[in-house]
């Protein structure tokens, strides 16, 4: 007996089992949602599934991130407003402040106010937190940016002394640290006072070209020529047509003196007797003379009298009178001359009828009797001006005098007696009256006579002046007082003595005389050849602009004066009177701005611009006509006048004597060669080959005053000025005047570049050269001049005059050797480092730095906002108590314009919120772009993991069919095999 497998039940079975499975499968997809249960179901399908499940919770967390992110910024943008509508408040105080209706006391309550917004503003970025976080203080420094810091000495600036422009010619000067150049040098021939640095040296007339050959010429003056000899005016009174009887009583008048505006002359009386008088007039006494003793005895009193105007002589009946002076100038009849006058005869009064007044019981009495005047208590002290640099022993006042004074009861003296009153040199007489009547005078009596009432009710009178001294009287009601006009102790002897004397009239006859005839003219004056010196100009008959050139190069700097007008000391201190220099011709070069060349070094001296002849010969003239004319234009026709050819050339000019005559031949010509105190820099050979604004960088010069140690000025190079940089304050201290001035040299690409910026500026970084900052600025004595073609610069001292020499050098505080130069920088404002700091706060950090959100808050402390290093400034540095302090605030108009510290505080707050604000907006779009990225990474997952639940149910349900279908056909297969097994029982 066999037993055989129901092949068909086993297919069922497996068939069965498979969709047992499907069924399950989809009832679990069904149940969970997902159509991947484990990696069975799909292993890659699974890890790709995870991976972005996970993105999906971070980005959840992202979103959450940047919301809580822009909300902290928010907040810190509303605590900034804060501060900018504080700031801007202070802004409106401070301009309150600037306004002159307020005081200082007004300005005082203001800064009070201001002081409490700068607290609230600090307090506000202290105090801004966001869950417990500071927000305004920062954690990271953003920025380093060039400081200051002012010390209340000066140091030298690490480094800024290695250009070696400055040769090491001396060490320490005038207790400051060197090495040191001198703008003078040590005294010699060319150098009138040591190290004093100006100076004025005549020249020899040989090296000038064209200089007159014919001329005595050393190295003091060129002597003048040719001046021939002038002659004398001479007339002659004669007296022979008179009889000697017909000469008694007779007159005659002598002018001599001339004069622009008058004449002074003698009047002369010829009588026989000796008692006779007449008005304003000597007498000749002719008594017993005949006609030839006459005109004799009128030769020798007119040669007594006016021996330094007129030569007398008498021959015969005749006079003749021979000027002293020579010239036309004699023939003026109005000034020189002898003529007949007549005398009127009468009765002169002089004095005056006074009535003798008694003593009045008051006494003699001086002012010192009573309170006695005191002199003024001056002491001297050392005044310093500093539009001059000088220091002048001043008197100043210390008690000021007092006046002498005395009074005195009047009410009881007899009426009618009188005093008589002397102050200094002058007299007055005083009688009292009965009753109240006001002082009045009585000329006829005399010219200071008065009466008064006794009870005069108060007023008063004066009489002299102060000029000589005087008295003020007043009377009230029974007093009188006298007080002194002239303060001190000089007053103490006026005062009065008992009595008025008595006087009378007096009178003198004076007796007529007749005019005496008028001398005649014999010999009218004449004038001699105006001696001269003359300029050469044979050789510059040409138009050629290099030989103008040529003629330029040898005059420039160079001056000339004529000897009439030497006034003295070629050096003209300072005390020298404007005037006396304008008669210095000095040759200048304008054609060579801004170099030496077209700077006067004369003081007040007349300018003879050399490049009028370069620019006339341009046009046409020829070298010799336009210098000549030049040279006549400023000399004036009367001193000069050009020499021409017989082709009607101009060849030369002449220079001429201010008389004419042999007294011009001793007149000259001086011709000088001035020189300032002056110091020269050659950047062109110190500069040569480098890289300018590279080697410059840091480096510098420094210049001092030749009358004050503790005055220098700074030239300071920096290559690029960053405009992140706090403002540099302004150098020097109460005792300590120091200038710096900085010169950015960045855009300087040459040496004619590089002088151009510090002379001029560039307008760009260098708004302002140092000649405009000098003069407007700086307001001191230092000047530039510039070669931009030598590649030189030349610093000098404006003062023409010596300071440290001479009459007046005990005016100023020279130093002992004048003005110095140095290479480096000493200064008290020191360059140092500011951080600036923000707060660097994580947003969103991921693996990936793309997507990683930094936020960045300014910190908004008010060092910051205003910009400065702490320690090195505070907040009193930005008060309203001075004018200073308020521009500073506020800013200035230049030039150069400088903006104000509220403002830049204003705008860094501004730039501050405006940060804020973007990095919100960044917040904004970073969570928008989360979203949009969370949600298609979440859509892409669901197509990977989550079941298709439509096909999901069908799979179900066919499963279950098929499943209930196999249970069926196993069954019918089963129940196959049992019929068979029946068979084998």
């Amino acid at each position: 007996m066999s037993i055989v497998n129901n092949i068909s039940s086993n297919m069922i079975l497996g068939e069965l089992h498979k969709n047992t499975k499907k069924k399950d499968k989809a009832s679990a997809q069904l149940a969970l949602g997902e159509k991947i249960r484990n990696a069975g179901d799909d292993a890659s399908g699974l890890a790709i599934s995870e991976k972005m499940r996970v993105r999906i919770r971070a980005l959840g967390q992202d979103e959450a991130n940047v919301k809580n992110g822009a909300s902290m910024l928010r907040t810190a943008e509303g605590a900034i407003q804060s501060q900018i509508n504080l700031l801007r408040t202070i802004k409106e105080k401070v301009i309150d402040a600037h306004n002159d209706t307020n005081t200082d006391t007004d300005r005082m309550i203001i800064q009070k106010e201001i002081s409490q917004y700068y607290d609230e503003i600090n307090d506000i970025a202290a105090e801004t937190t966001f869950n417990k976080k500071l927000l305004l203080l920062g954690n990271t420094v953003q920025e380093v940016v060039k400081s200051w810091e002012v010390l209340d000495y000066a140091v030298l600036v690490e480094d800024s002394d290695s250009l070696d422009l400055i040769p090491n010619v001396l060490g320490d000067l005038d207790e400051e640290p060197g090495p040191f150049d001198t703008f003078g040098t040590a005294a010699s021939t060319t150098e009138k006072y040591a190290y004093d640095g100006y100076n004025v040296n005549r020249i020899s007339a040989t090296t000038i070209p064209g200089h007159d050959t014919a001329a005595t010429t050393t190295t003091s003056q060129s002597t003048f020529h040719g001046g021939t000899a002038n002659t004398a005016n001479v007339k002659e009174l004669d007296l022979s047509s008179y009889n000697v009887s017909a000469l008694d009583n007779t007159a005659f008048r002598v002018r001599y003196k001339y004069s622009s505006s008058s004449s002074t002359y003698a009047d002369y009386v010829l009588t026989t007797d000796s008692s006779k008088k007449f008005s304003s007039a000597a007498t000749i006494n002719i008594s017993g003379m005949d006609k030839s003793q006459i005109a004799s005895a009128i030769a020798s009193r007119v040669n007594s009298n006016l021996s330094g105007y007129y030569t007398a002589s008498a021959s015969g009946e005749k006079v003749t009178f021979t000027t002293k002076d020579t010239g036309t100038a004699t023939n003026n009849t109005n000034y020189y001359n002898v003529t007949g006058i007549t005398k009127t005869g009468g009765t002169s009064t002089t004095g005056y009828d006074r009535d003798a007044a008694p003593a009045t019981g008051l006494g003699n009495f001086k002012l010192g009797d009573g309170t006695q005047g005191k002199n003024a208590v001056y002491d001297t002290i050392d005044v310093y001006d500093p539009t001059t640099d000088m220091t002048t022993p001043t008197s100043v006042l210390v008690t000021p005098a007092t006046y002498a004074t005395i009074t005195k009861d009047i009410s009881s003296v007899p009426a009618g007696s009188g005093i008589t009153l002397t102050a200094g040199s002058y007299t007055a007489y005083l009688v009292f009256v009965d009753g109240t009547s006001a002082p009045q005078r009585d000329s006829t009596k005399g010219q200071y006579y008065y009466t008064v009432g006794k009870n005069c009710p108060a007023g008063s009178f004066s009489f002299g002046n102060s000029s000589y001294g005087g008295m003020k009287v007043e009377f009230s009601n029974g007093s009188m007082k006298l007080t002194s006009l002239v303060a001190g102790t000089s007053g103490d002897n006026y005062g009065a003595t008992e009595t008025v004397s008595a006087s009378s009239k007096s009178s003198t006859t004076y007796s007529s005389a007749t005019a005496l005839a008028d001398a005649t003219l014999v010999t009218e004056a004449t004038n001699g050849e105006t001696a001269h010196w003359d300029w050469d100009l044979a050789d510059y008959k040409v138009s050629d602009v290099s030989k103008a050139n040529e003629l330029i190069e040898k005059l420039v700097g160079k001056a000339f004066l004529h000897s009439a007008y030497n006034y003295g000391d070629e050096y003209y201190n300072y005390d020298y009177p404007a005037s006396y220099g304008s008669y210095n011709y000095e040759f200048i070069d304008t054609g060579k701005a801004p170099s030496v060349d077209s700077i006067a070094k004369l003081r007040n001296s007349t300018k003879v611009d050399l490049n009028t002849v370069r620019e006339s010969v341009a046009s046409g003239q020829t070298v010799a006509e336009a210098f000549a004319n030049l040279i006549t234009s400023k000399v004036g026709s009367v001193l000069s006048e050009v020499i021409k050819n017989g082709s009607d050339e101009i060849t030369g000019v002449k220079i001429k004597a201010t008389t004419p005559g042999t007294a011009g031949n001793s007149q000259a010509i001086i011709f000088k060669e001035p020189s300032l105190r002056d110091y020269t820099i050659d950047f062109a050979t110190a500069l040569a080959g480098k890289d300018i604004p590279t080697t410059l960088d840091g480096k510098g010069i420094r210049f001092y005053c030749a009358t004050d140690k503790s005055q220098w000025v700074n030239v300071q190079f920096v290559n690029g000025i960053s405009p992140d940089d706090d403002d540099r304050p302004a150098s020097g201290t109460e005792t300590l005047d120091i200038k710096t001035f900085v010169v950015d040299v960045a855009d300087v690409t040459d040496v004619e570049s590089l002088l151009k910026t510090i002379y001029e500026g560039d307008g760009n970084r260098n708004p302002q050269g140092l000649e405009n900052w000098l003069t407007s600025t700086y307001k001191h004595f230092f000047h530039v001049a510039a070669d931009y073609d030598e590649g030189t610069l030349t610093i000098y001292d404006n003062r023409l005059f010596n300071v440290k020499g001479g009459n007046y050098a005990s005016r100023y505080t020279a130093n002992s050797f004048g003005a110095k130069i140095a290479d480096g920088v000493m200064d008290n404002v020191i360059q140092s480092k500011r951080n600036v700091y923000v707060n660097d706060l994580v947003i969103h950090h991921t693996d990936r730095s793309s997507a990683n959100i930094h936020v960045r808050i300014p910190q908004t402390t008010m060092d910051h906002i205003f910009g400065y290093k702490v320690g090195t400034y505070s907040l009193e540095d930005y008060s309203v108590l001075t004018s200073e302090k308020r521009e500073k605030l506020l800013g200035t108009d230049g030039p150069p314009k400088v903006e104000g510290t509220l403002d830049k505080g204003l705008q860094y707050l501004i730039d501050a919120n405006t940060l804020i604000g973007a990095q919100i907006v960044h917040m904004e779009f970073a969570e928008a772009n989360i979203i949009t990225d969370q949600e298609s990474t979440m859509s892409a997952e669901s197509v990977i993991r989550d079941a298709d639940m439509a096909k999901s149910s069908l799979e179900l349900a066919t499963a279950q069919i098929l499943s209930q279908a196999g249970q069926t056909m196993l069954s019918q297969s089963n129940q196959n095999s049992s019929n068979v097994l029946s068979l084998l029982q």
